[in-house]
């Protein structure tokens, strides 16, 4: 910026319609708000503010509109992989004893 010039920057109107579609596009989505917003050029703490707007609404005549996105946050879902790799790991351990187990008594047998 240079000096003694100070830009403005203009406030953005968004339709009623378009925040709708945004959220719902949100909802519906697996992806991130992050991903999301970028999508449709909206920053995310305004995307954050029509999701929490629309759905927790508490007007009576509208119904919340339903998550249908990604039923498991990533942290879930990495706490999972965690999990799933840990009694991998385990399995693959007893294969691999009851291989030396086998040819152990295998060679017993003779």
């Amino acid at each position: 910026m240079r000096r003694g010039v100070m830009l403005l920057r203009t406030r953005r109107r968004y339709t009623p319609e378009f925040k709708q579609h945004v959220v719902q596009c949100s909802l519906e989505s697996a992806d991130s708000q992050t991903v999301i917003a970028a999508r449709f050029d909206v920053p995310t703490s305004v995307l954050e503010r029509w999701r929490r707007e629309h759905v927790s609404t508490h007007e009576k005549d509208q119904k919340p509109l339903p998550n249908r996105g990604a039923s498991k946050s990533l942290a879930d879902l990495e706490r999972e992989n965690r999990q799933l790799r840990k009694q991998l790991a385990r399995k693959e351990l007893e294969v691999e004893i009851l291989k030396k187990a086998e040819e152990y008594f295998a060679k017993g047998m003779k």
